[in-house]
């Protein structure tokens, strides 16, 4: 990625303050008509929804690089969480947000997917309409459909979700990228109702198990990593990677009881490991793969306090996914080295935590020392499987040998410090080694 995207073009910088002022008073005319109409909390939210994504597709025709629109994103998320404090919340026009019952931060999601389409997106404008008209379209139709003629429903994390609402997202999704595809790109037909057919399967499964609005980032930033991915992609190979999402998704809800864990889990941690597989190498899904079923063992044998610790480590491990593609591609090097870092040093403090369950004497607290060299040798090779520019330390093991050690001492020492916000905590502490030894070996 080249710096243009810091250069500062003080005309669209100056928009920035137009285009939060516009939204403000389109959110206080809504406030005002479902006041004088009754129109519905849900209705309300969905009506913004729609106004902010459609407006925010002309992004790339405004805006001639990422900057105002980083500086426009920051602003806007700081005045939405202004109005999620005292009486904007519920009496002001942050009440057409928050309304709802359910707790939800759907809203700084979507903005922080804008920010990503745009940074990723500039020389194929595609990559950024397309996702970005998913989740205006196709989640709208989704609710509505939903609350109106939703009859077969299925549990998730915050209640109920329907059929009929998956179906309306994943068949709008389906007929918008083939419009849209067909307009903006040149891909062969064959090419563009496969690939299209994937993109609302993969899209729609997502904003079936996603939970506190997490579909407004997941389903954008999906789509355009599919996108991005399989654009040029053969037929056949479309085909086939169709029918091993489904595959995967039949197999993992299959047997997820036998694992102890639901079938909204196991679908979340399959789509997540297909998405690692679609960004990158298969080899780099192998930690990824190692720290989820760690994490397993230690909600079985030392849960912590959550309402859905699986969920959680999914967005925790996705967001580390995605801040280090960005951060690679912002400073032009590959950051995979650091993201396997990353999952080795979670993996081997996951493994502590599910040991430290253990009674005191017991004999599976001694498998920590061969696990955490286990885990020191799978990532080396892992590391020494990726491209030579990748390493950007020379031995690579000394410092996964580090963070690796690190990560199960501390995790081994402060085992209570883990039983709130254990996800976030345990992937915080498996980074501080590697983003301190990439910074000033690989970057300075």
């Amino acid at each position: 990625m080249s710096n243009r995207w810091l250069i500062i073009n003080w005309y669209e910088i100056g928009l920035v303050p137009f285009v939060i002022l516009t939204i403000l008073i389109l959110m206080a005319t809504v406030r005002y008509l479902a006041s004088q109409f009754q129109i519905s909390a849900e209705m309300q939210r969905k009506i913004i929804h729609v106004a902010v994504g459609i407006s925010s597709l002309f992004f790339p025709w405004i805006f001639s690089s990422p900057l105002p629109v980083f500086i426009l994103i920051a602003c806007a998320i700081l005045v939405m969480f202004a109005m999620r404090r005292g009486k904007a919340k519920t009496q002001g026009i942050g009440a057409v947000l928050h309304s709802v019952s359910r707790p939800s931060y759907g809203e700084i999601y979507l903005a922080i997917s804008v920010a990503f389409l745009f940074f990723r997106s500039e020389a194929n404008p595609v990559l950024y309409v397309l996702p970005l008209l998913i989740i205006t379209l196709s989640d709208t139709a989704s609710a509505l459909v939903g609350t109106a003629y939703g009859k077969m429903r299925f549990s998730v994390v915050e209640g109920t979700k329907s059929i009929e609402g998956v179906v309306a997202f994943f068949m709008v999704t389906w007929i918008s990228a083939m419009i849209v595809l067909l307009l903006m790109t040149d891909v062969a037909r064959i090419n563009v109702i496969l690939l299209s057919f994937l993109v609302a399967a993969f899209c729609a499964l997502i904003e079936a198990d996603s939970w506190r609005g997490f579909d407004n980032l997941f389903v954008p930033v999906g789509a355009h990593l599919l996108l991005e991915r399989y654009m040029a992609t053969e037929p056949l190979f479309l085909l086939l990677t169709a029918f091993g999402l489904i595959g995967m998704i039949l197999f993992a809800t299959k047997f997820s009881g036998a694992v102890g864990i639901t079938k909204h889990e196991a679908r979340s941690r399959t789509i997540l490991i297909f998405l690692i597989l679609t960004v990158t190498h298969p080899v780099n899904a192998v930690l990824p793969f190692c720290a989820i079923f760690a994490h397993t063992l230690a909600c079985r044998f030392n849960p912590c306090i959550s309402r859905s610790p699986v969920l959680d480590l999914i967005a925790v491990s996705a967001s580390v996914g995605l801040l280090s593609l960005l951060v690679g591609e912002a400073i032009g090097t590959t950051t995979i080295v650091l993201f396997n870092m990353a999952f080795a040093g979670a993996a081997a403090a996951y493994a502590s935590l599910s040991v430290m369950g253990k009674p005191e004497g017991d004999v599976w607290r001694y498998v920590m020392l061969p696990f955490t060299f286990t885990m020191v040798v799978v990532c080396t090779l892992v590391a020494h499987a990726n491209p030579e520019e990748a390493m950007w330390y020379s031995p690579i093991w000394p410092p996964i040998l580090i963070s690796v050690c690190f990560s199960t001492f501390v995790a081994w020492s402060k085992t209570e410090w883990f039983k709130h916000w254990r996800n976030p905590k345990v992937f915080g502490i498996a980074l501080i080694v590697p983003a301190i030894l990439f910074f000033a070996d690989g970057v300075f």
